[in-house]
């Protein structure tokens, strides 16, 4: 499979943004997640998180924080974050993302859920990587990493995957 991507070692980064926690019982969280993202616009929430960043990259962050329940691997967190430094205060919660290598997979908000379910059915069981995070068929999460969605400007977005080669 030619799905584009890139191979990347990045540090651990710091964080700030709006967070939720939700499951994959009975679909739910791909319920949440859009709901959270429709409050996040509505309340127009961007512009005062886009002001606490002053780090790189420039932009929004979607995180999955998985295994955030040892009783239910099922449950997870959602983020809607920046990358900052700043004191997460009132509706903030801070995360450091861990120093990890992603591959990277470029394309528009219009084509993120496509691009995610390609590499990660597609091109992952070819590729010499292997993903950190296993169970996204049936909602049970063993996790390595958090899965990341990044949305620069002008409609560009990344899918991150947490990989290690076989």
């Amino acid at each position: 499979m030619n799905l584009p991507f890139r191979i990347e070692k990045k540090e651990s980064f710091r964080v700030i943004g709006y967070m939720i926690q939700t499951t994959n019982k009975k679909g739910e969280g791909r319920k949440a997640v859009p709901s959270h993202w429709a409050r996040f616009k509505a309340e127009g929430l961007e512009k005062p998180l886009l002001e606490l960043t002053e780090q790189e990259p420039q932009g929004l962050f979607g995180i999955n924080i998985y295994n955030t329940d040892e009783a239910d691997p099922r449950k997870f967190e959602y983020l809607i974050a920046a990358a900052g430094s700043s004191d997460a205060q009132g509706e903030f919660t801070a995360y450091t993302v861990p120093a990890m290598t992603w591959a990277v997979f470029p394309c528009t908000i219009e084509t993120i859920g496509k691009t995610e379910a390609q590499a990660i059915t597609k091109w992952l069981p070819k590729s010499k990587y292997r993903a950190l995070n296993k169970g996204y068929l049936m909602g049970k999460m063993k996790s390595g990493a958090p899965d990341i969605e990044f949305y620069g400007k002008d409609g560009y977005a990344e899918v991150w995957i947490a990989v290690k080669e076989k």
